[in-house]
């Protein structure tokens, strides 16, 4: 027998005030109510199901609230996309009339000039842009590297607009009124949307032709290069960078602000990952004690939060068209935002990233592909899609492909019959945008581990966040799993398998509990979060005045390694921070864009008057080129070869990207040895180092030459070093692997080998970055090692070489 009416109707009341939390507005709070009453009543529980109605009700609620987000941000993506294709009038003058005499033959002479272009323009203009294919796809199908088709398509558009151009400029004219048309059948809207496409590109080109070429709102990603012919120079030509710019977005420095506004402000811009764009139409929600608040990006990506009284606030979800959620689970977003009355922050940056396709294959042990095959989106490790969860469920067709959208480092599970197989979206397929999962003969990860979370004195708490990641430094395919506690303090994990997992709890006002080495399967683990100590202090910039916008990383020591148990981003006018920890000693970091981060600062459980302190840091020019052509490459990410943290939307290691002509200045460079990744689409990342750094300085311009992947070749990263992959086992530095063909080979060095000094330095005090940055250089200069071989200490001269890793 199910719940009865009678019983939901008396508790949904309760549940007032968790909807208000959720959504704003009586109309939408009773709405909420309403739709959960009636899944409740058509869906009961079964009659065996011994939890409180007032619990279930709050999951029945919370699962409803996600779902009318995701059925949201659907339908304005729908009618984005139909905006952009009829345009929708708001803001716009009205085009004169055109004789449709005038359009007609303007089509006819488009249609003319498309007939006549050359080959190969013309295939490569028609499957782009009348096909719809991608760059990408069109390179698969002709056989051809990515860079070669979009040269094609650059050329083919400016020689259909040298066609077209009759030095009076009728014809874009001509087809201004097709954009607000009315269309009645599939054929008619399809043959329109693709004609206000080509006419829009080759326009762009036609009024740019004595102009720089504009950058698009929505730009190629980072990991799909742009030709940009007029910037290219001769084969051979020195680069010119310009002098410095203003800084790139997400590299601008937070201010603090006097604002008439009474509950405080706080403003900034939503950017696009990889372009640096604004995000346009992006929807923010923060919450608070006194419930959700929802502000919209305009069209450059601003936003602004001024509520009507001072508090503090959670950022809990953004979300926009065309770009991947920030969705954490409910009341565990690392994103807080302190305001007070009378003062304005400004100047916040929060990323997004874009819904790329990737393309996936599934295939059999003997590399044919598998049709029908059942792909899931396991997770990603960040939790950050929990709310808002994009598609996560595909079937492959008859080659065995699917497309999908997803995270980086997310884990993707393919099953046919009996046979199953994994595979990681690591940074070679963020490169190539190609993921293959091979079937085989695998148990199912159907593994689960339940227990309770508890306070000091053994009473539940509710809505603790319980995650857990594999153990071992190398977690391969498998997964990370996160789960919620009921309000008896219970948690299920699953989708495990049988090895091994770390798990960690959190939870507000309670220091954060963890669990070492559990096997998937067990059962009654019990995680115990006491109340903790305080850790407080306050984060000042470079000029010592308080950084009210920030990130905050807390580790653990352990030798040469470094945990991470805290990553808060903040944005506090004063600059203040506070964390309840274990007890223990910790090592606390803080970075903000614009500036470089703070020295690694050690401090106790119970400390409150830490003071973190950012530096001016230095600034590095330079452009990023094709090493082939010497094109400039566009939109490529440059970052500091050091460990981030934090939330995507504000990582404390954000890097930049280049500009369309491949220019680029990297800020916050904090003191010291100097290593920077960088990384586009199409191409081999690199890792650029042997510079030092000191604040105030500008180094550079430097020209970065990428080297083209071939067809089906994988990525592999070209660096200066020994040609070892190393990491942190206790005071020492654990060799991994040796590198065929590297100094480190050639000097004897062997995997097992634990490097205990580098250049007569300890490892321990370096970590694993600083140690890494000390064995980067020269080509064919020399690093000593100091090893530990058994119960032998051997001391190596190495020398540096370039490789490929």
């Amino acid at each position: 027998m199910g719940v009865k009416p009678e019983a939901v109707l008396g508790e949904l009341e309760g549940l007032r005030a968790l909807a208000r939390s959720l959504v704003h507005g009586d109309a939408e709070v009773d709405d909420l109510l309403q739709d959960t009453a009636i899944a409740v009543l058509q869906r009961p529980p079964a009659s065996d199901d011994e939890r409180p109605v007032r619990a279930w009700l709050k999951a029945v609620l919370r699962n409803r609230w996600r779902m009318d987000r995701r059925s949201e941000v659907r339908r304005r993506a729908r009618e984005h996309a139909v905006a952009i294709a009829l345009g929708d009038g708001a803001g716009t003058s009205v085009a004169p009339a055109v004789d449709p005499i005038d359009r007609a033959r303007a089509l006819e002479k488009l249609a003319t000039a498309l007939v006549a272009l050359d080959e190969p323009f013309r295939t490569a203009v028609i499957r782009r842009y009348l096909d719809g294919h991608t760059a990408a796809q069109i390179a698969r199908a002709l056989g051809i590297p990515p860079g070669t088709v979009r040269w094609r398509l650059a050329t083919g558009l400016a020689r259909l607009r040298a066609a077209l151009d009759e030095r009076s400029p009728r014809w874009p004219a001509a087809f201004a009124p097709l954009a607000g048309a009315t269309v009645k059948t599939k054929t008619s809207m399809t043959f329109l949307v693709v004609l206000i496409l080509l006419l829009g590109v080759i326009g762009a080109v036609w009024f740019g032709r004595d102009q720089p070429a504009p950058v698009p709102v929505v730009a190629q990603p980072a990991h799909e290069t742009v030709a940009v012919p007029k910037l290219a120079p001769p084969r051979g030509a020195p680069i010119t960078v310009p002098p410095l710019r203003d800084p790139l977005p997400g590299q601008g420095r937070a201010v603090v602000l006097a604002s008439d506004a009474a509950g405080g402000l706080a403003a900034g811009r939503v950017i696009n990952w990889s372009t640096g764009d604004g995000v346009a139409n992006a929807e923010l929600t923060f919450t608070s004690d006194g419930g959700a608040s929802t502000v919209r990006t305009r069209d450059d990506g601003a936003f602004e939060l001024a509520p009507a009284a001072p508090g503090r606030f959670v950022l809990s979800a953004i979300a926009a068209p065309g770009f991947l959620p920030y969705a954490p689970e409910l009341l565990h977003s690392t994103v807080h935002v302190a305001l007070a009355r009378g003062q304005a922050v400004r100047g916040i940056t929060v990323f997004l990233f874009p819904a790329l396709d990737y393309h996936g294959t599934v295939v059999d042990a003997r590399g044919a592909p598998v049709t029908g095959a059942r792909v899931r989106l396991l997770g990603t490790p960040s939790g950050e899609q929990v709310i808002d969860k994009p598609q996560t469920e595909w079937t492959t067709d008859r080659d065995g492909h699917f497309t999908f959208h997803a995270a980086d480092d997310a884990v993707l599970e393919a099953v046919r019959g009996n046979a199953r197989g994994w595979a990681r979206l690591d940074g070679d397929v963020v490169i190539t945008r190609q993921l293959t999962i091979t079937l085989g003969d695998a148990p199912a990860r159907d593994q689960t581990i339940t227990g309770r979370a508890v306070d000091a004195s053994g009473a539940p708490i509710a809505d603790v966040l319980v995650r857990a990641t594999p153990s071992g430094v190398h977690p391969g395919t498998r997964s990370t799993a996160f789960a919620t506690s009921g309000p008896d303090g219970a948690f299920t994990l699953g989708g495990l398998d049988r090895d091994a997992y770390d798990l960690a709890a959190e939870a507000e006002d309670h220091a954060p509990a963890s669990a070492a080495h559990i096997t998937g399967g067990s059962h009654d683990v019990t995680l115990t979060l006491d109340a903790g100590l305080p850790l407080a202090g306050q984060v000042v910039d470079g000029n010592g005045e308080p950084a009210p916008s920030y990130t905050l990383l807390v580790f653990r020591r352990d030798g040469a390694a470094r945990q991470l148990v805290v990553a808060r981003s903040i944005v506090e006018p004063r600059g203040r921070f506070a964390v309840r920890l274990p007890r223990g000693a910790y090592e606390l970091l803080a970075a903000a864009t614009g500036w470089a981060p703070s020295a690694p600062t050690p401090a106790s459980a119970g400390a409150t008057d830490i003071r973190l302190t950012l530096s001016a840091g230095a600034t590095l020019r330079g452009v990023v080129v094709d090493g082939a052509d010497q094109r400039p490459i566009p939109y490529a990410r440059i970052m500091r070869e050091a460990n981030g943290g934090g939330a995507s939307a504000q990582p404390a290691n954000a890097g930049t990207v280049t500009r369309p002509d491949g220019t680029f200045e990297l800020t916050g460079i904090p003191p010291g040895p100097l290593s920077i990744s960088i990384t586009a689409g199409g191409h081999h990342p690199k890792i650029e180092a042997a510079m030092t750094a000191s604040d105030g300085q500008t180094l550079g311009p430097i020209t970065i030459a990428l080297t083209q992947l071939a067809e089906g070749e994988q990525p592999s990263v070209e660096l200066v070093g020994i040609g070892t992959a190393l990491s942190a086992d206790g005071d020492a530095l654990h060799v991994d692997r040796v590198i065929a063909g590297s100094g480190a080979e050639a000097a004897g060095i062997v995997a097992g080998d634990l490097v205990t000094a580098i250049d007569g330095l300890p490892v321990a005090p370096l970590g694993i970055e600083g140690a890494i940055a000390k064995i980067r250089g020269v080509v064919g200069t020399t690093v000593a090692i100091t090893l530990r071989r058994g119960d032998q200490t051997v001391q190596l001269v190495v020398q540096r070489r370039k490789f490929h890793a």
